[in-house]
């Protein structure tokens, strides 16, 4: 594996991560999907229930969006 390639891989990596929202509760964490369902009347349109979880262990907590 070259250089350029090592660069792109941890770029993948990091990008993941950036991407994920904050949590509100502690204002550290990052929010990791755990679950994703369609809801139950608008699941048709492609409407989804996600339920994420902060990723900092002192905090933890579930989101449902």
């Amino acid at each position: 594996m070259n250089v350029l390639e090592e660069l792109h891989a941890v770029a993948a990596k990091l990008a993941r991560y950036d991407a994920q929202p904050t949590c509100e509760c502690c204002g550290q964490g990052r929010l990791e999907l755990i679950d994703e369902r369609p809801v139950a009347i608008f699941g048709v349109l492609g409407m989804t229930w996600q339920t994420l979880k902060c990723d900092r262990r002192e905090c933890g907590k579930l989101t449902v969006v």
